[in-house]
């Protein structure tokens, strides 16, 4: 009979458990490089996989899954502790989201954009990750007016709420114009890369720039939502650095890669989550130097 009794009080507290682990959600946002170099560097692949098994977050949203299969996201992403994951596409540069709970697939949108967006569904939370082009301002600008109308007349219009915008913007904020002031090597290598475009293609070559400047509009677009840029509100000027890391610029010293830094990648959520969040932060320094181009973005919000 002793099993009887102690059903109920076992499911009491099963059900308190998980009530529990809901009150917070963690969210990462990571552009991994290259899919690990099209799958071929297993070295730096399973260093991700640690590092982002001991980060133990509830969502994570990832940028250039190269050569990656949905069944490849799947087993990576079970080694990480998430058994639910959906990948945009397979072509290019893919995009993807995994997770603890189930993932409701609302939407794969390809025609306008570079890459892609996803939008998934969990926890009563719409999730949009995106990559914006990393050569045009036009076409980013043409990409952040899709996202933006996308969520004034499908999840505003359904009164939905709770909504994050994350992924690799390619993207300055207005908010970080003294940060880029501070770091003027940023702007002269977008400077040389767009004189080098356009040496080669002339007028149809893509600028990053605009007019030789960093565009703040496509940031300003998300922001006039408004969506929330959780790290902005969390995070010191001088730790917004989310690109590149010491993997792609080992030639460089530190003092030197420093005056390279910019910040273009983000979570950006909507009102509800502004004064849910209680920590937000890029982690640019330890093993995040060795595993990406990118920094992650970090985010950890206090849920009702």
């Amino acid at each position: 009979m002793k099993p009887i009794f102690l059903l109920p009080l076992l499911l009491v507290l099963f059900i308190c458990n998980a009530a529990a682990q809901s009150t917070t959600l963690k969210v990462i946002s990571y552009n991994v490089w290259n899919g690990f170099e099209w799958g071929k560097d297993l070295t730096r692949e399973k260093a991700m996989v640690q590092w982002l098994k001991e980060q133990d977050a509830d969502v994570i949203g990832l940028q250039e899954l190269n050569a990656f299969t949905p069944e490849k996201l799947a087993l990576l992403a079970k080694q990480w502790g998430h058994p639910y994951s959906l990948l945009l596409k397979e072509e290019g540069y893919p995009i993807g989201i995994t997770s603890k709970t189930p993932l409701e697939l609302k939407s794969r949108m390809l025609g306008g954009f570079w890459h892609g967006m996803l939008h998934a569904k969990t926890r009563g939370i719409d999730f949009l990750v995106v990559h914006l082009s990393p050569h045009s301002w036009q076409v980013r600008r043409r990409e952040a007016e899709i996202i933006s109308s996308y969520i004034e007349d499908v999840i505003n219009a359904n009164q939905q709420e709770k909504y994050m915008v994350l992924g690799d913007f390619n993207s300055h904020s207005p908010f970080d114009a003294n940060f880029d002031h501070a770091n003027p090597e940023t702007l002269k290598q977008n400077q040389q890369g767009d004189s080098l475009r356009y040496a080669e293609k002339g007028a149809d070559a893509h600028q990053t720039l605009r007019n030789g400047a960093f565009d703040y509009s496509v940031m300003s677009r998300f922001l006039s939502l408004p969506l929330i840029d959780v790290v902005q509100n969390h995070t010191a000027e001088t730790s917004k650095s989310s690109f590149p890391t010491p993997l792609v610029a080992q030639e460089l010293s530190p003092e030197k890669r420093a005056q390279y830094r910019q910040r273009i990648d983000y979570i950006m959520v909507s009102p509800y989550f502004e004064f849910r969040c209680i920590r937000a932060e890029i982690i640019n320094s330890g093993p995040p130097d060795a595993l990406s181009d990118h920094y992650p973005v970090v985010a950890l919000f206090e849920l009702d």
